[in-house]
């Protein structure tokens, strides 16, 4: 009982952490930042039973190289717990993530989703276009609830239709929608991530950013088109049109979203923030002056205290997996076997392509080996040294992220693909075997634009 009630309190233990870690961001002192590394040791200690299988697994062989890495090393004992701090900004912004999906909801403008993807349409190719647009266009904001949302309705709009048919429409159109959203989200975790790895400035990323996704919607969605063309949809008699409402409500969520922007590229550019701490902070004001104009804060509070505390809460699988990984990724700059992930990228040492793809294979063979693209991530962040001496930081950039997000439609263990086969009772890997050629066509696109920057920067 005791357990239970101290459980529902661990947001103010965190929060009190992450404020540290801010704290350290303007006063780089090395003893706060050890009381932030022990601090990091405890969150893992709390979380570690509550996280999912597959992310045990990752911490325990995250923390035995880790150990392997430290004890090959020359760094003093002292120093293990500053070696688990470095992640505390991932978290602080995952955690503030809810925020912005609440104005979302308070404002109501899911049910922008039910308006864009109703309405008659001349058969499923049409509608997968649709579909795909409207993900790429809202997700960015809406995030996971845009697919939940828009499977559920297009389940009730193909009802009818062949089973095998609708669900392989549903996982293709809504999967991939919803990773070319994120291509250029700045609330994407992976996006975040390589920013952070790279110190690239996220407004000379977000152009390419834009060029991959529309690049990669154009492409798929003339295939989607293509393959469901002879399928046809009962007419459900609703408008097709948008509504004066609607549309005046769309308006207001891509205004809202150039505004964010806005914000996150001052704080970075003017203000001189690093990324991810300008879009952690940035969250919550931007969010509830959103409800405020909106004249939804009273909804907005009631809806985002409770959702807050309850997601801060359950950041198991999130501490575990990135705390563990900060050990790994810190002691393997310190340790000889550093070389042994070099070498492969010394080998290909002048083959700018081979070594672009080597990355963009290696994102995709963890992926489906279960390892979550994060984790990936931090293993390249650690020779993110000798990357950066091979690609200019906007480069590393673009191939980091396009090649990671590129394969959350195939990713067998990720959340996006599991509550689609939950929601469509379909096993995960005939999900995952579907968006393969896509993964792959979208990684290959990511290649392609990094390497045009190669020349450009």
């Amino acid at each position: 009982m005791w357990n239970r009630n101290f459980a529902q309190y661990m947001y103010v233990f965190y929060l009190f952490v992450f404020l540290l870690d801010v704290i350290y961001l303007f006063w780089s002192n090395s003893s706060l930042y050890t009381v932030i590394g022990l601090f990091a040791i405890v969150m893992i200690v709390i979380n570690f039973k509550e996280a999912d299988r597959v992310f045990k697994i990752l911490g325990i062989i995250l923390l035995s190289a880790g150990a392997v890495f430290y004890l090959s090393s020359n760094e003093s004992i002292t120093k293990i717990p500053s070696f688990f701090a470095g992640n505390i900004g991932l978290l602080f912004l995952i955690s503030m993530l809810p925020w912005m999906n609440t104005v979302v909801k308070a404002g109501r403008y899911n049910k922008l989703l039910q308006t864009l993807l109703g309405g008659n349409v001349k058969g499923m190719g049409e509608l997968y276009v649709r579909g795909e647009a409207t993900m790429v266009s809202l997700a960015a904001f809406l995030n996971l609830s845009s697919a939940t949302i828009s499977q559920d309705l297009l389940k009730k709009q193909l009802k009818n239709a062949n089973t095998n048919v609708r669900n392989s429409f549903i996982a293709r159109s809504t999967l991939r929608g919803y990773s070319l959203a994120l291509l250029w989200s700045p609330l994407e975790i992976l996006l975040a991530t390589s920013i952070f790895i790279t110190n690239a400035n996220y407004l000379e990323v977000l152009p390419w950013m834009l060029l991959i996704a529309f690049l990669g919607f154009a492409i798929d969605s003339s295939i989607g088109k293509i393959i469901f063309r002879n399928e046809v949809i009962e007419e459900t008699g609703a408008p097709t049109n948008l509504r004066k409402g609607s549309r005046k409500k769309l308006i207001q969520f891509i205004l809202a979203l150039v505004l964010f922007l806005i914000v996150v590229v001052f704080l970075t550019n003017v203000v001189q923030f690093n990324f991810l701490f300008a879009v952690t902070i940035a969250l919550f004001p931007f969010a509830y002056i959103w409800a405020v104009l909106l004249k939804r804060k009273r909804s907005f509070l009631k809806i985002g205290w409770p959702t807050w505390k309850r997601q801060t809460n359950h950041l198991h699988n999130f501490i575990v997996l990135l705390l563990t990984l900060s050990f790994f990724t810190e002691t393997l700059n310190g340790s000889p076997y550093l070389r042994y992930l070099q070498d492969p990228l010394v080998a290909l040492e002048g083959h700018q392509v081979f070594i672009m793809l080597f990355i963009q294979a290696t994102f995709l063979i963890m992926t489906l080996l279960g390892v979550h693209p994060i984790a990936t991530m931090g293993i390249f962040g650690g020779v993110s040294e000798l990357l950066l001496n091979t690609f200019p930081s906007v480069t590393l950039t673009l191939l980091l992220a396009s090649s990671a997000i590129a394969t959350v439609p195939s990713a067998p263990y990720g959340l996006i693909v599991t509550l689609t086969s939950v929601g469509l009772k379909m096993n995960p890997y005939k999900i995952v075997l579907k968006n393969i050629p896509y993964s792959l066509m979208c990684g290959f696109i990511g290649v392609l634009i990094a390497y045009l920057t190669l020349f450009l920067y």
